[in-house]
């Protein structure tokens, strides 16, 4: 690992750290003294998760978003309070699958794992949703940012999650 992305890694990790107060044990261990294999396979996980979530997303069931979370996570969507604890995501989610039929695509901008159990994705998503509401489907865009944090049973899993939409807003 470079000393420019290991310096990369400590900055964003003490930036996280500052700005969201984390459990003491995030702050255990250095991203510097991962390996690259470590390293490399915990961002095959995230992927792996963020690929579940997209599918979860697709079929529109809350059972298959809800074991991505960890205990309490948080969702946060914009014009909307957020949803802390896994209670208050399966509510949340149920909402927004009985408004919205999702067919869209993330693609992952950037993946830094930041500790050991600590990373965070920033994606873009784009296609479409039915709005069940107006009968219609709508061009759906969004960016997107998630916090991973890594579980006892080695699964990463979404702790934060907060999106904004990229498209105008329907006139």
């Amino acid at each position: 690992m470079t000393a420019r992305h290991c310096l990369k890694r400590a900055l964003t990790f003490t930036l996280l750290v500052t700005l969201a107060p984390l459990p003491s044990q995030a702050a255990t261990g250095s991203a510097c003294a991962m390996t690259q294999a470590t390293i490399a396979r915990d961002e095959a996980g995230i992927r792996e998760t963020m690929a579940a979530y997209n599918a979860a997303l697709n079929g529109g069931k809350t059972a298959a978003v809800l074991p991505l979370y960890t205990e309490d996570g948080v969702f946060m969507p914009p014009y909307s309070q957020s949803a802390v604890g896994k209670s208050a995501v399966a509510t949340a989610y149920d909402k927004v699958f009985d408004e919205l039929q999702f067919d869209v695509k993330f693609t992952i901008a950037e993946l830094v794992v930041m500790a050991p159990n600590w990373a965070y994705v920033r994606t873009n998503s784009a296609g479409t949703t039915f709005h069940r509401s107006l009968g219609k489907k709508l061009a759906e865009a969004n960016q997107e940012l998630f916090i991973f944090k890594k579980g006892a049973d080695g699964k990463w899993r979404i702790d934060r999650y907060s999106f904004s939409p990229t498209n105008p807003p329907a006139q």
